[in-house]
């Protein structure tokens, strides 16, 4: 699968996107994530996900084909 990265996540990752092999659940996406990025770690915790493009819950099933823009929490004022 696609994984896309955005904002302050890419910038810490210095890279936009990543190839991945992974199928499960958008929770244990998260939970993998973490374990390979420590230093975002908190910054995954509060993170959407989108799948195709759709805003998607961490029960949302992935099957390893999808691109899967992960999109952290936006300040505005």
């Amino acid at each position: 699968m696609k994984i896309l990265y955005f904002s302050i996540i890419k910038e810490k990752l210095k890279r936009s996107e990543e190839e991945i092999e992974f199928k499960g659940s958008v929770r244990e996406l998260r939970v993998m994530l973490m374990e390979r990025y420590p230093d975002i770690k908190e910054l995954l915790s509060q993170v959407k996900f989108a799948v195709n493009e759709e805003y998607v819950s961490d029960d949302y099933v992935l099957k390893g084909n999808e691109r899967v823009a992960i999109i952290p929490p936006v300040s505005g004022g």
